[in-house]
This record gives structure tokens, C-alpha cells and sequence, in this order.
């Protein structure tokens, strides 16, 4: 697995699969948005057939925020890319439920979310 360091993103690839993680913050916010918006479609216009978006050390999402995962979902679609969330906490996933795209998003909370699971991604 190679290890990727971008401006706001750590990425994790394997093949055509990619492990993201937001680096130097807790906060997917009007600050960091439009930067991680635009590190994740470049992911998606570069062959990746898989993003798992690792929520591990996120706290908080704002409108900006939500906005930049939903064009990365859509793009995703149109692209046929898997983008699940993952290791989501609670507090998170209810954030998703309050602006109703919980339904929208592929989720898994901690204890949803194996290894085994990136393996079989595709």
C-alpha cells in the first residue's frame, strides 16, 4: 500500500482503491472544503475505482462540507466509482440524518468497517 500526501488529504492506495483520510483537522468546514472537494475529484479522474473516505478523526461537518461530499457523490456516479464514508461516529452520521442524506450516502460506522472490507471494494 503506498502512502500519498496531498495539500488537506492522506491517501492510502492499493491498485485502483484509495483509503482518504482529512489531515490537520477535525472539521470538514467552509475553511477546508473546496480544497478537499478538489483533491477527491481529481482522485476520480485519475482511474480510481474505489474512495473510502475514513471519517475516523471527524468531529464535524458543515453546509459547505456536505456540499463538497455531495458533488464528489455525484461525480462518483457518473463515473462509476464506489465512495462509501467510513469509520463515521455517531455524532457524525446524525449530522447526515438532520440534513436527510443519510440515505443518500454509502455509510458504515466503526464498528461497520473491517480491513477485510477494502479488500472486497471494488
Amino acid at each position: 500500500m503506498k502512502t500519498i500526501d496531498r495539500e488537506v488529504l492522506s491517501l492510502k492506495k492499493l491498485d485502483n482503491k484509495v483509503i482518504v483520510t482529512l489531515k490537520h483537522a477535525d472539521r470538514l468546514n467552509v475553511i477546508n472544503s473546496e480544497l478537499v472537494e478538489g483533491e477527491l475529484l481529481e482522485l476520480l479522474h485519475h482511474g480510481v475505482k474505489t474512495i473510502l473516505f475514513d471519517f475516523s478523526n471527524l468531529k464535524f461537518i458543515d453546509s459547505s462540507g456536505f456540499h463538497a461530499l455531495l458533488s464528489v457523490h455525484i461525480d462518483a456516479k457518473l463515473k462509476d466509482v464506489k465512495f462509501v464514508i467510513i469509520n463515521s461516529n455517531e455524532e457524525i452520521h446524525d449530522l447526515f440524518k438532520l440534513v436527510d442524506l443519510d440515505n443518500i450516502f454509502d455509510i458504515r460506522g466503526k464498528s461497520e468497517f473491517i480491513k477485510e472490507d477494502f479488500k472486497k471494494a471494488s
